[in-house]
């Protein structure tokens, strides 16, 4: 990995890429087992929130596909904010608005499998073992790719273990026809800051130099999706 070289991390230093709208995805989704209870996992949704609000703040209209978080959502009018739970709740909201955005930050933590089946009502307690069906989730940025716009920019996530992060992180930028990707260490999850490294299409190679704040993190990563220098990378 390579660190942002001096005269490239200053985003005073480019002129911005002309992003009308942007769609941004956060939180986790939650799958049910039964009527109280579902499998889902640790995301807090915080940097979904932050990136959202960093590109308010570059004049970008945001729309927010918000997930089952535990934290306070800030009342931000820059920001629209729709909510699911579930990736199928999820998918029909990206179906329904990803024509429309030219830079899609899909940031949400999307479970990989689900219960095959909702049991009725709440599954009682009376064995010592319980055994549940999955089935995998879709793809979702394979299942809606057909649906950009065309000349978007989409950037996905790659949470892995440190051994692995530039290997996952490359193989899903080609696979997922990504504009970029953003690969986080699984500590990042719980963490107050992130070591985050944005892989861009065309090979090139962007950090902001180490463990930072997450709200720092993301108001450098709306400087570069939002700057002439990364426009040319899908």
């Amino acid at each position: 990995m390579h660190d942002i070289p001096p005269q490239a991390s200053n985003p005073c230093s480019r002129s911005l890429y002309s992003v009308r709208s942007a769609l941004v995805t956060a939180g986790p989704t939650e799958e049910p087992i039964d009527a109280v209870r579902f499998l889902g996992n640790r995301s807090s949704g915080r940097l979904g929130l932050a990136i959202a609000e960093a590109l308010a703040d570059r004049g970008v209209p945001v729309t927010l596909l918000l997930g089952p978080i535990r934290v306070p959502v800030p009342a931000d009018p820059r920001v629209t904010v729709l909510r699911f739970r579930t990736a199928a709740e999820l998918e029909a909201l990206l179906r329904r608005h990803l024509p429309q955005f030219d830079l899609v930050v899909m940031a949400a933590a999307v479970a990989d499998y689900r219960p095959k089946k909702l049991a009725a009502g709440k599954l009682r307690r009376d064995a010592e073992s319980l055994t549940i069906e999955l089935e995998g989730v879709p793809d979702l940025l394979a299942t809606t790719r057909e649906l950009r716009k065309p000349g978007a920019r989409v950037i996905g996530f790659a949470l892995e273990p440190r051994e692995r992060l530039e290997s996952s992180a490359r193989e899903k930028l080609e696979r997922k026809d990504l504009t970029g990707i953003v690969a986080n260490p699984l500590e990042t999850m719980d963490a107050d800051g992130i070591d985050g490294t944005l892989f861009l299409r065309d090979g090139r190679v962007r950090t902001p130099g180490g463990v930072i704040p997450k709200p720092d993190f993301a108001r450098w990563l709306a400087a570069e999706l939002t700057s002439e220098y990364s426009a040319t990378a899908h």
